[in-house]
Formats: structure tokens, sequence, C-alpha cells
């Protein structure tokens, strides 16, 4: 008799388990958007007349389109642009020539669509990453 309940607790048990486990891989799970963008340099000090490789990656699962942008600022002055990629969903590269000593910043901008023909706008901007002339 005792071996009979124990064998009844252990096939409760297991079934509690299976169902448990068999729930959570049938019933939905919330989802939720993921996007980000970042900028990365191959170098963080450079002397005058070197090249410093800069690189926009990132996207956002929840726009059909996204596309890549590179921004520049020297010393104080405003962000200017360096380029875009051209087609969607890839990571875009510049290579960039120090020509004056202080501080470059650079920063990614992603840009979204949500059709191919429709309206871009600006998604999100990275932190800005600072390269060092000297």
């Amino acid at each position: 008799m005792a071996s009979r309940t124990a064998h009844r607790v252990r096939t409760t048990a297991l079934l509690a388990l299976g169902a448990t486990a068999l729930s959570g891989a049938l019933l939905p799970e919330m989802a939720y958007a993921k996007s980000g963008v970042h900028v990365s340099v191959n170098t963080q000090v450079l002397r005058i007349g070197q090249y410093v490789q800069v690189t926009a990656s990132g996207g956002d699962d929840s726009v059909r389109y996204t596309y890549l942008c590179l921004d520049q600022r020297v010393g104080g002055s405003g962000w200017h642009a360096l380029g875009c990629s051209a087609l969607p969903w890839r990571s875009y590269s510049r290579t960039v020539r120090a020509t004056a000593r202080g501080a470059e910043q650079f920063r990614a901008r992603l840009l979204a669509k949500r059709y191919a023909g429709g309206p871009t706008w600006l998604d999100h901007t990275s932190d800005a990453v600072t390269v060092l002339i000297r």
C-alpha cells in the first residue's frame, strides 16, 4: 500500500511539472519591441593625419525599415552629417582623417520608415564618442 501511494505522489508530481513546462511553452509571452543605436571607433587617440574608423550599428524590431547615419562634431561646433547607409538594416562605417588638434565627437542616428515609400523619422540617437587628436 505504501509503494502504491508513493507511486501516485511521483506520478502527480511529474504530471504537474510537465503541465507547468508545457504551459510555459504554449502560452505566448509578452513581446516588447527592442531598439537601440550605438557608435564605435577603433581608437580613442590620434595624431594629425591619422585615420579613425567610425561605425554605427543598431536597429528597431518594431519598424520595417531602418537606416543608420553618422554625425561628426569638431570642437564646440554643431553636428554635421558624414553619411547614411544606402540600404536598410545595415551597419554604416566611415574612415575619417584627423586634420586638427583637439576633440572630435561622433554619434549615430537611427532613421526609421514603416514602408518603403513612407516618411522617415528619427528613431534614436546614440551617445557621443570622443576621439582626442594630438
